[in-house]
């Protein structure tokens, strides 16, 4: 996918979600808990199969709600960020 197309920044947010929801120790269920969002929505945006698109304000409430700097979700390289937190 080019970087052009808009798609690009939700992929890469998408699967970052997911990664730190896990890192987070965190089930779907549990991060729609306290928020107004369902578990349905979270699972499309985590999805590969579907193009959930969400705005920044849910990237930065769900930022806040697994403590992950919210740049870190559309930083082009986290290697250095994931090394200190202590994901491979």
């Amino acid at each position: 996918m080019e970087k052009e197309d808009i798609s690009y920044i939700y992929e890469r947010a998408s699967k970052r979600i997911k990664m730190f929801r896990k890192f987070r120790k965190l089930t779907q269920e549990q991060l729609s808990m306290d928020s107004t969002f369902s578990r349905g929505f979270i699972a499309n945006i985590e999805s590969s199969k579907t193009n959930q698109t969400f705005s920044l304000g849910v990237l930065y409430y769900l930022s806040l709600r697994l403590d992950i700097p919210i740049e870190l979700f559309v930083k082009e390289d986290i290697s250095k960020e994931l090394k200190e937190l202590g994901i491979k």
